[in-house]
């Protein structure tokens, strides 16, 4: 049965908007399979889940939003499980919706017990042309209630209170609400909702075809950008920095932190080898965190694996210094990172409004010789004692996404 009309110029215009898609998909697809970073089966299967990864993420940044029907989405492009595209951080609380600068809105919300919280406000997302982050404002510099209760309008024109302002020339402009939680089992993040004020009584429902093929563009150029960015940034660090090294990334017109210091690192070990990574610790932060993440920077189970730590999680030595340890197997060592079985791939560390952001030392070592590479007083870790923090971990974060 035919159910639209071959002949037709709008169906004509969806099918080849449609064939551009594909194409991406498969230039994507090639891309990875044809880089330096997918050459053993896990890495190939890893670099394929990135393509259809990108897919999912796509479609809710770009496809699903409807900017007079907002809601804050935890699970817009990163979920624990099924989707960590793009480096999430395991200790931030991401929440994403999509406004129209010609309206207004109003979010209502209630502070919870964590780090920090900050709004970013970006015209488009990152991968579309005209993208760009409009302005960052940190929960703690607004007005709130004695209760923790606090409102924020976003509106073109000038309101009274906590104000963002819109510009009703840009259409799509993208809310995040990071949330930094420290302390997985106790901390709660903020509670929020926002609604359009006097939306028009005949905003559509739905989105018009003519309207899909374009958002279907849009879904191919992030693919294309994320897919030359991610592989491309693999190539630039092991040839600024080498392989073990941390090499400084430049995030803030990526659309990550304004104020932070990414360190950035692609690691590469044996079975039999660790990673033993160094650095001075801050006498004031407002946050730092050490992750791991695959060679498509889709992050590592931080769930079930400690794939991650933070400065409320990591054991800082007598000597005032942090020593972690990257290897396959357990060194029975509090400061382990968990690579996930992955031989070969990334680390990201964040140091935000510290007083020092050192770059950290990295030595590879044997794991036979670690011992004499930590400081003598670095207590042992049993498999029992392992068992219940990554149990701690999996409760904290089924909790956090209600699964």
């Amino acid at each position: 049965m035919d159910f639209c009309k071959v002949n037709d110029a709008v169906t004509l215009n969806s099918q080849s908007a449609w064939q551009r898609y594909l194409r991406v998909l498969d230039e994507a697809r090639a891309h990875w399979l044809g880089s330096a970073w997918a050459k053993s089966d896990l890495e190939c299967g890893r670099a394929l889940f990135q393509v259809l990864t990108m897919e999912h993420v796509g479609f809710n940044l770009f496809v699903a939003p409807r900017h007079l029907s907002p809601y804050f989405s935890k699970d817009m492009f990163h979920h624990p499980m099924a989707a960590t595209w793009g480096l999430c951080c395991p200790d931030f609380f991401y929440r994403h919706t999509f406004v129209d600068g010609a309206y207004t809105y109003r979010i209502k919300g209630r502070l919870g017990t964590h780090r920090w919280t900050e709004f970013h406000l970006q015209s488009e997302f990152w991968g579309h042309p005209q993208f760009r982050t409009i302005g960052v404002w940190d929960l703690a510099d607004l007005d709130v209630r004695a209760d923790g209760s606090f409102e924020i309008v976003l509106s073109p024109e000038p309101h009274e209170g906590n104000w963002i302002q819109l510009n009703p020339d840009e259409h799509n402009c993208m809310v995040v609400l990071r949330d930094a939680l420290y302390d997985w089992t106790n901390d709660r993040p903020t509670a929020v909702e926002i609604d359009p004020v006097d939306p028009p009584a005949d905003a559509p429902a739905h989105v018009a075809e003519t309207d899909l093929d374009a958002r279907l563009d849009r879904v191919g150029d992030f693919i294309r950008t994320s897919t030359k960015h991610w592989s491309g940034r693999n190539d630039q660090v092991v040839a600024e920095a080498g392989f073990n090294a941390f090499w400084e990334g430049r995030e803030r017109a990526l659309g990550g932190i304004q104020h932070a210091r990414y360190l950035f690192m692609v690691y590469d070990i044996g079975p039999e080898e660790a990673l033993v990574i160094e650095t001075d610790v801050p006498r004031t932060s407002k946050y730092w965190s050490i992750q791991l993440a695959d060679l498509c920077y889709q992050t590592l189970d931080y769930m079930d694996h400690q794939s991650s730590l933070n400065e409320h999680q990591a054991l800082v030595d007598p000597d005032g210094k942090v020593r972690l340890v990257l290897s396959l197997e357990d060194p029975g060592v509090p400061n382990w990172l968990d690579a996930v079985g992955n031989p070969r791939g990334a680390a990201a560390w964040r140091w935000v409004r510290t007083d020092i952001s050192p770059t950290p030392l990295v030595k590879k070592v044997a794991l036979g010789d670690l011992k004499a590479h930590l400081h003598p007083e670095t207590p042992h870790v049993t498999t029992a004692e392992r068992r219940s923090v990554v149990a701690a971990r999996r409760a904290a974060i089924r909790k956090l996404f209600d699964f």
